[in-house]
């Protein structure tokens, strides 16, 4: 059958994740009801990863198969006359039978946006963490420093039954004034991974975290900090 490839653009806020959830409202919900109307038959849509509730995507990645033969413009277009406006899909591809989005990929990049000033910025107030505290930048850079590299990351997930928690991961940490940047990458990512890391480092600018600490969390020792969901964001799927 004709495997179709999805990419995705949705502002989480209004949704409870990524992965339908009996009641309540999901982006796979929403874009499947969205197929099951153009395509008139049931759709098994498979995403590239489970975001969590409030997490924002600029390029989520998205397949199914279908019995129809479909004009890939078309389905683009009638799939964004039905949606709602806090989600957009990019673009329609046609793909190889064996293409899977959430086996196909080979990395992914999140970013995470941190506003760090008294006073709040309106425009980024549901896509950053405001943080109005000063910060130890140069602490948290050291920190960002030890979680790069091949290590395991088990103290800074919440484990599903994951047997490959040893992961390379690059880390950037990027000033623009009052506007901190984390960018992170990797072949594939723990639940809670990127805000937990991100929680703890941004609590280590704030002197409650030392970097012994950070070294612990990655021998395994449980991360009890988290950074809010609204200020992550999947920024790219590498196939």
């Amino acid at each position: 059958m004709p495997n179709y490839m999805l990419r995705i653009s949705f502002v989480g806020s209004r949704y409870h994740g990524w992965q339908i959830q009996p009641g309540l409202p999901t982006v796979q919900g929403t874009l499947t009801d969205a197929l099951e109307r153009i395509l008139s038959h049931r759709v098994r849509l498979v995403g590239c990863c489970r975001t969590d509730a409030g997490v924002h995507a600029r390029d989520y990645v998205a397949n199914f198969t279908t019995h129809r033969e479909l004009s890939e413009e078309k389905l683009l277009l009638s799939l964004n006359s039905l949606l709602p406006k806090d989600i957009g899909v990019l673009a329609v591809r046609k793909m190889p039978e064996g293409f899977n989005a959430r086996y196909s990929p080979k990395g992914k990049v999140y970013a995470y946006l941190l506003w760090n000033a008294p006073c709040r910025d309106p425009f980024l107030y549901n896509f950053s963490w405001h943080v109005p505290r000063p910060l130890d930048r140069d602490l948290m850079r050291r920190a960002v420093e030890l979680v790069s590299g091949e290590h395991e990351f088990s103290g800074f997930a919440k484990l599903e039954g994951e047997r490959n928690t040893r992961i390379n991961l690059r880390v950037s940490l990027r000033e623009e004034g009052c506007l901190l940047r984390f960018e992170f990458e990797a072949s594939h990512f723990l639940r809670y991974m990127v805000r937990r890391i991100t929680g703890a480092v941004v609590r280590v600018g704030m002197g409650k975290v030392s970097l012994e600490d950070i070294e612990e969390f990655l021998q395994g020792r449980k991360c009890p900090y988290s950074a809010p969901p609204h200020g992550l964001t999947l920024e790219r799927v590498i196939l």
